[in-house]
């Protein structure tokens, strides 16, 4: 058996690069629980917390839409969309000016969805859409642990995990930012500097942040 991935660390790995590759303001993970509920793991910075944490609640935008149909949801122009009412007045508050939604699954399994932000509307490209459709296989891929798909309940358990995870990921920014005054994301840097530097899982670091108190300086 091949090593397991960390949902949550793969998936702010993989945001921080397409980050990176197409400029955009950041990227959110999101996931299916149980219930067949898509629900956000990853987000690379705040104001992505805060448009998935509104979308994973009410169950709508561009990543839910993704995900139901299993079709890529492509908004040039967040003002220009007549749906999903909460989501867009949240975006346009936030300074979202456009996004593209992607469906991640695998072998008629539907896992989750990659959301894609910019600040300013954008006329997504034929090379933009190829670049990111990458992403979304390398997302599917770190779903399912690489080439080999665990059983269906066992992949379900999994998922349940990093939705797990994530609860105690966001715990630990609140906890460090309370602590030095800084930002959530701020906060967020701290962390996976320290989770990188010393070779540990984040969501390690993250525990012991707030179940022992650990301190992570600046």
């Amino acid at each position: 058996m091949g090593r397991s991935y960390d949902i949550n660390e793969m998936s702010y790995q993989l945001g921080e690069r397409v980050t990176e590759a197409l400029g955009v303001e950041g990227t959110g993970v999101s996931v299916a629980d149980k219930a067949g509920n898509l629900k956000f793991v990853a987000a690379t910075s705040e104001p992505i917390v805060v448009i998935e944490e509104i979308q994973e609640r009410i169950q709508e935008g561009p990543c839910v839409s993704a995900f139901r149909n299993q079709k890529p949801v492509v908004v040039g122009n967040i003002d220009d969309v007549d749906e999903w009412p909460a989501y867009k007045e949240t975006a346009t508050r936030l300074g979202l000016g456009a996004v593209v939604g992607l469906p991640l699954s695998y072998d008629g399994i539907r896992l989750g969805a990659l959301n894609i932000y910019a600040t300013e509307p954008r006329e997504w490209t034929d090379d933009d859409l190829d670049i990111l459709t990458v992403f979304a296989d390398m997302a599917t891929a770190y779903l399912v642990r690489g080439s080999q798909l665990a059983e269906s309940r066992e992949l379900a358990n999994q998922l349940q995990s990093a939705l797990d995870s994530r609860v105690l990921i966001e715990q630990a920014k609140g906890v460090l930012a309370n602590e030095y005054g800084t930002t959530v994301d701020d906060a967020f840097d701290r962390l996976r500097r320290h989770s990188q530097n010393h070779n540990t899982k984040l969501i390690d670091v993250c525990r012991a942040v707030v179940e022992q108190g650990m301190k992570i300086p600046g």
